[in-house]
């Protein structure tokens, strides 16, 4: 179903064929994405987001995404005609697995805009969601109100910021944190966000197994999505199959001696920001390397140097930004992250 309309895949394939003139991009991308989907290859085509380097193509058996959607369905209760809210983009792997999980487990698929709020216009009941931090923020600080109408819903694609997470604890909706990649096909493990489950470790998803690498980064090891163990490059904290994220090892700075985890200072410093913001290094010649905040928006002198007195109540020494850059807009990826390197000025 889509928008509460019944097709059979002859209908569908009329609707996909009659998509030019179509003015939603959403839309667009669904329709590309389910053309796609229904022809005669087994395989599919996946485009990594490039948070960390230049996006990759892969090339991904469709059947691995089918069995993705059931292992979700069957953690989250998913039931035929439950409604499943699109507001990624198909063009990436949350996305596609969205309406696949719509087709594959008989969901309603809601389409809505392409927005920072996505719920915006939303006015309905839904049963399923997924969201990144980006678009949570912008609905938390808009239209609070809207969460009454998401029952479950997932955050992914990047760190979730620990002023979120506490505005979090206030909605009616089950929130839940993913750990995910492309090469995974979707989220292989959770948290819970709020309610009683609310955890800060992430758990395996059944059939899952995860272990460390000689360098402290993770392995995820899932044969039923993933042909080949997938070696990450996320620095963890280990509890049995529990795991809780430090950092990306590329990430780590080495400032005067001190090893400097960036995801976990941001996490403190998303208390005192409320525009977007990120952290990264600059080469130092007496300290290597020194911590460099970067603030999205137009900030006086005065308004920088008292955040730079909260960061420095806030923060361990060591931790503390040693410049604070103001940038009027950030660049950023397709997939709505920010684009870390061209917004530092680094090639």
């Amino acid at each position: 179903m889509l928008n509460g309309v019944q097709y059979e895949e002859s209908a569908l394939r009329e609707l996909i064929v009659g998509k030019e003139g179509i003015s939603d991009p959403l839309k667009e991308k669904l329709f590309s994405f389910l053309q796609e989907w229904l022809d005669n290859d087994v395989h599919i085509t996946l485009k990594t987001s490039g948070t960390t380097g230049p996006p990759k193509i892969m090339r991904i058996d469709k059947q691995r995404m089918i069995i993705s959607a059931r292992m979700t369905g069957q953690f989250f209760g998913l039931k035929p005609g439950m409604k499943a809210l699109l507001c990624l983009s198909p063009e990436f792997i949350a996305g596609k697995m969205m309406v696949v999980r719509a087709m594959e487990l008989n969901l309603d698929l809601i389409t809505t805009s392409l927005e920072a709020n996505p719920l915006k216009d939303l006015n309905q009941m839904v049963d399923f969601a997924a969201m990144v931090p980006l678009q949570v923020a912008h609905t938390l600080r808009q239209q609070p109100e809207k969460f009454e109408l998401v029952k479950t819903l997932i955050i992914g694609g990047a760190a979730l910021p620990i002023g979120i997470e506490d505005d979090l604890q206030n909605v009616p909706t089950a929130c839940w944190h993913t750990y995910a990649m492309t090469e995974t096909l979707s989220h292989v493990a959770l948290r819970a966000i709020n309610g009683p489950q609310k955890s800060e470790w992430f758990t395996p998803m059944q059939g899952v197994e995860f272990s460390l690498d000689d360098r402290g980064c993770l392995i995820v090891n899932v044969q039923a999505v993933a042909e080949f163990p997938v070696v990450t490059n996320d620095l963890v904290e280990m509890k049995g199959q529990q795991f809780r994220v430090l950092g990306r090892i590329d990430d780590v700075i080495i400032s005067a001696g001190h090893k400097l985890h960036p995801a976990i200072i941001e996490q403190k410093l998303s208390k005192l920001i409320n525009t977007p913001f990120f952290l990264a290094s600059e080469d130092h010649p007496e300290a290597g390397q020194i911590l460099v905040l970067y603030l999205e928006g137009k900030f006086s002198n005065h308004e920088i140097n008292e955040l730079s007195n909260h960061i420095k109540a806030l923060l361990e020494p060591k931790e503390i930004p040693r410049k604070v850059v103001a940038i009027p807009e950030f660049k950023y990826l397709k997939s709505g992250k920010i684009d870390r390197k061209t917004s530092a000025g680094k090639k």
